[in-house]
């Protein structure tokens, strides 16, 4: 069982399945799995937001309050770019430690992606560096949200609704990597995923 990431695929080993998000089908599911988790996690995290500090989540918009809700806009704009820098960030910073390599970093249209295209990365590596941007922000998050004052919340409660919706592709790749064999090796091209195992485990 491979514990280290490889630049050379080991022999015996072969192509078990293939995520590719660059087809219509997969990007449509993941896209209505994100749709999901936004609901449910717009739900869970506005909700503990007005618990910790009551209307901090309640909006109402008017003719008299342009200027709120323009400024409202313009933060939720920062909260996008910041989430996408700090989300890639944790997946890239994973895999410069596992591979002590830069990271490939790109955006292509809906989404964004660091990738390791020459590595093979065992499954427990795998695992970590897909679900660090989902772990890591909502603890830090949910932190802060304890500990800053109200006006603090819609941001904090976006960065979580967006971050959680935003690691569909993510989450999907962790079940099927759940559902491999432990010996697993993993190459993440970035916008596509392959799964080598070694020959009559597929």
């Amino acid at each position: 069982m491979k514990t280290f990431a490889t630049k050379t695929l080991p022999e015996g080993y072969t192509l078990a399945r293939t995520l590719d998000l660059r087809q219509t089908k997969n990007l449509i599911l993941v896209n209505l799995f994100g749709l999901i988790l936004l609901i449910i996690s717009w739900i869970g995290f506005a909700g503990l937001a007005n618990a910790l500090h009551p209307g901090s989540m309640n909006f109402s918009f008017s003719s008299g309050n342009i200027g709120e809700a323009l400024l409202s806009m313009l933060t939720l704009v920062i909260v996008v770019v910041v989430m996408l820098v700090v989300h890639e960030g944790f997946h890239g910073l994973c895999f410069w430690i596992y591979t002590k390599t830069r990271p490939l970093f790109a955006f292509k249209g809906f989404y964004a992606y660091a990738a390791a295209p020459n590595w093979y990365l065992p499954k427990g590596q795998y695992l970590v560096t897909g679900l660090a941007p989902l772990v890591g922000i909502t603890v830090i998050c949910v932190a802060l949200m304890f500990v800053l004052p109200a006006w603090w919340m819609s941001p904090l409660v976006w960065m979580l609704v967006l971050n959680t919706s935003g690691a569909c592709g993510d989450l999907w790749m962790v079940y099927y990597l759940l559902c491999s064999p432990s010996d697993v090796l993993a190459r993440d091209k970035g916008d596509v995923l392959e799964f080598y195992v070694p020959v009559g485990k597929i």
